[in-house]
């Protein structure tokens, strides 16, 4: 196999992260809307303690370092608190009147 189609795969896999992370990020609104229901708040310590413990566990299962893990998904869950702050700001759209 070629340095070119390894650095492919790469790729494929980069762009798979990529949807992944997006995905992950679309689920923000959603946690938005139910914790405003719920009178929950945007930043839930406990939930960040039980994700990074699970994440920390699934690296050391999968023989990756745990320490760069944890710093992405921190950074992740990051990403969707300010995704759900951003979520709550946006103005409900009107619904139009049927005269």
């Amino acid at each position: 196999m070629s340095i070119e189609e390894v650095r492919s795969e790469i790729t494929q896999i980069d762009e798979e992260i990529i949807h992944l992370i997006a995905q992950r990020q679309a689920l923000a609104g959603k946690i938005a809307v139910i914790k405003q229901e719920r009178e929950i708040p945007i930043h839930d310590n406990q939930r960040k303690i039980d994700v990074l413990d699970y994440v920390t566990k699934l690296a050391k299962a999968n023989h990756i370092d745990p320490v760069p893990v944890k710093g992405i998904f921190e950074t992740l869950i990051g990403m969707n608190e300010k995704a759900q702050r951003a979520a709550l700001e946006k103005p409900v759209p009107k619904k139009r009147s049927h005269k």
